[in-house]
């Protein structure tokens, strides 16, 4: 079992729902099959805010890759329920990687369409399908520029993506969930800046307070980040997941192999790279320049915040303190014994899913 708090109310949760209950609750107007799944890749024409277009005389046109996922025929009534869910993903993982890989029920999305919810994520610019900025292709040629994907250039991203699936699904408004990067920065300060287009907000795995380094570190760690341009991550190596609380015995091989040769394969540059995949920067500086990362008071909407109990970036002291710091009074905080920061492609995560669906699913009162 998990342990659940509500503002107010404590409670503890017992798994091992059925998801036909969760079925049953859909009623829609019209049939659709059950276990068959679609998906749809959207590449949204977008212009980018980001300086590096501006400073050199660049068109500022650029893709943001989007997958959907969707149970078929659901798609023609989800907008009724309002069952529709915009993922944004973590540091170095593009969306179609965190929250796609079909393998032993590591697909989040995947797992939430089955359950009547329309999912939606994103590839940040800099990310998978997503364009990329010249800088990132040689940044060797661009030594004063800042590293790319600042967060005022992702929180356009999110904004036009959800502009997008507003329209396509005819809803007011989208529920939406951050991992880790995503819970720190793009989700967070969207919702404070649109709350009328939100209906609910996960934060999932998230760092609310920063580390609290020093000013000469922080200065340094940006100068860092600004004169690399990107980041190389290797997903050749289980050890960066257990720096971050996903010990190697929470992860079944078969699906960490699923997922490295996903992120490999999202970037084109990768096997030029020695099988490392690149991630902008940008986010890094913002993530050192501002501690909090947002004003927790101004987020109003209902608000999850839930972490694994042995997840190093969303220590349980932060984010019980995110929690209390939250506006509204309809959040929750939730803990995932025996788990770390990469929930959904661990052992236990049939737990997080039950915990995250039961939110979601729960009737606004």
């Amino acid at each position: 079992m998990i342990r659940r708090v509500r503002k107010n109310l404590t409670f503890t949760l017992f798994l091992g729902l059925s998801l036909v209950t969760y079925l049953s609750s859909l009623s829609p107007v019209y049939a659709f099959n059950e276990t068959e799944l679609r998906t749809n890749d959207y590449y949204i024409s977008h212009q980018s805010n980001d300086p590096f277009y501006s400073k050199h005389g660049i068109d500022p046109s650029v893709l943001i890759h989007v997958r959907e996922v969707v149970l078929s025929g659901r798609e023609r009534t989800v907008g009724q329920d309002s069952k529709v869910l915009v993922l944004v993903h973590g540091s170095t993982f593009p969306g179609s990687v965190a929250f796609d890989v079909d393998v032993g029920n590591a697909s989040l999305m995947r797992y939430l369409a089955r359950s009547g919810w329309d999912t939606f994520a994103l590839d940040l610019e800099g990310y998978g399908g997503s364009t990329r900025p010249t800088s990132m292709d040689a940044p060797s040629a661009f030594p004063n520029d800042e590293a790319p994907g600042r967060t005022d250039v992702t929180v356009e991203n999110l904004s036009r993506v959800v502009d997008f699936v507003r329209e396509l699904r005819g809803v007011d408004k989208v529920h939406l969930l951050g991992w880790s990067f995503g819970a720190t920065l793009e989700t967070p300060l969207y919702t404070i800046q649109h709350s009328d287009k939100v209906a609910k907000l996960v934060l999932f795995g998230a760092n609310y307070q920063g580390w609290g380094r020093s000013k000469e570190e922080v200065a340094k760690r940006v100068d860092s980040y600004n004169n690399a341009k990107y980041v190389l991550g290797n997903p050749a190596s289980i050890e960066r997941w257990a720096g971050l609380g996903t010990k190697s015995e929470f992860v079944e091989p078969r699906i960490f192999d699923a997922y490295r040769k996903a992120h490999r394969a999202s970037d084109p540059k990768s096997g030029e790279l020695a099988g490392t995949v690149r991630a902008p920067r940008g986010r890094h500086v913002d993530l050192e320049l501002k501690e909090p990362h947002f004003e927790a008071a101004k987020i109003t909407v209902p608000t999850l915040v839930i972490r694994g109990e042995f997840d190093t970036f969303a220590k349980r002291d932060d984010n019980k303190a995110l929690f209390d710091s939250l506006g509204g009074e309809r959040n929750e905080f939730v803990e995932i014994p025996g788990a770390g920061h990469f929930l959904h492609f661990e052992k236990t995560n049939s737990q997080f899913y039950s915990a995250l669906l039961e939110f979601l699913n729960r009737k606004q009162q």
